[in-house]
């Protein structure tokens, strides 16, 4: 029997509004705001504006963390929730972001990562 560590869920989002997800005070209002809707605890936010476009960011959590990475050019956001259980509905918060960044096509995966026996050896 394997047990998962964590569970990962990726979300890209397309044809975004350019000016939103290229704003670093957008960025960190939108996950933050998103964090709460799904009851995740914010331990540290830092997000990194490029020049001459594009935002990086991570949000640390207790449960683990959210990562974005933009892409205005091509009005393209790729996002990340890394969390240590299955039990954090992240469905309100990802319709939350989608309707913010006014995305109109999303594409979801969610995976577990960090399997390790159950079985302890003797």
């Amino acid at each position: 029997m394997k047990k998962s560590l964590g569970y990962q869920t990726t979300i890209d989002f397309y044809d975004c509004n350019a000016t939103v997800i290229n704003s670093v005070h957008s960025i960190k209002n939108i996950l933050e705001k998103a964090a709460n809707i799904m009851q995740l605890s914010i331990v540290n936010t830092t997000i990194h504006e490029f020049s001459p476009i594009g935002i990086s960011g991570v949000i640390v959590i207790k449960e683990s963390h959210i990562a974005i990475h933009t892409w205005p050019e091509h009005n393209y956001v790729a996002l990340d929730f890394f969390t240590c259980n299955k039990s954090f509905d992240l469905e309100e918060g990802i319709s939350w972001i989608q309707a913010q960044f006014k995305s109109k096509r999303i594409e979801k995966n969610s995976s577990q990562r960090g399997f390790l026996d159950t079985i302890e050896q003797k």
